[in-house]
This record gives structure tokens, C-alpha cells and sequence, in this order.
């Protein structure tokens, strides 16, 4: 049943990695990319079951990035420093599934409400 395989990979792009719906262009790594970027909350990311690593004064920022494989290229990994849009962050880590990737990325930032870091 190849052809089911076929309508998913063509929905990567047609369906969610599309312009008029959710995708925007992002630089990733030094390329521009047609991606998806979510920036969950820390009470959005709680009602997810993640755990909150802040401590006193450091907070932390997520960003999580669904993306081609085949634009991105290498596959980053954990520990490795990522660029989006020219702020550099740690990726958290970055998992593959059908060509796409999901990559998170994690920032500490300091000061009471943790403002700082990418600009969503």
C-alpha cells in the first residue's frame, strides 16, 4: 500500500508545511526553512506533563521546530548549539518520524518573568 505512504509525504507539504495554513519561513541554521515553530508556555507546557526546570531567577524558553529532514540536512543533536533566527540555542532534542524532524530547543534567560531570548 505504497500509496498511502505517498498522500502522507505529499500532505507534509500540502497540509502542514503550508504557507497559507501553519508554516512560515524560519532561518534555521544559516537556512531558510519552511517550518512550523511553536513557543508553549511554561503553563502550556505543564498541562503537557513536562516538568518546569527553572530555578529562582533563571527560566527557561522552549521552542519546538517541525521541519523537513531533507531541508535542514544534518540531523542535530542533543547538546548541540542550533541557530533560529540568529539566536543560538541547546537542542534539547530532535526526534525523526516519515522525513520530518521535531527539534527542541531550550534557552535559560534570567530575571523575574524570564523575558529574553527568541522573539515570539
Amino acid at each position: 500500500m505504497s500509496g498511502f505512504k505517498d498522500m502522507v509525504a505529499n500532505d507534509i507539504d500540502a497540509v502542514f508545511l503550508n504557507m497559507s495554513e501553519f508554516a512560515e519561513e524560519h532561518d534555521l541554521n544559516g537556512t531558510i526553512c519552511t517550518c512550523i515553530v511553536e513557543s508553549p508556555t511554561t503553563q502550556e507546557r505543564f498541562k503537557r506533563g513536562k516538568d518546569y526546570e527553572g530555578q529562582d531567577a533563571v527560566h527557561g524558553l522552549t521552542a519546538i521546530i517541525h521541519a523537513k529532514k531533507s531541508d535542514i540536512g544534518e540531523m542535530p543533536q542533543e547538546g548541540q548549539f542550533f541557530s533560529l533566527d540568529g539566536s543560538y540555542s541547546e537542542v534539547y532534542s530532535c526526534t525523526e518520524h516519515k522525513g520530518m524532524l521535531t527539534i527542541e530547543l531550550r534557552e535559560n534567560t534570567t530575571g523575574i518573568d524570564g523575558v529574553g531570548g527568541w522573539d515570539r
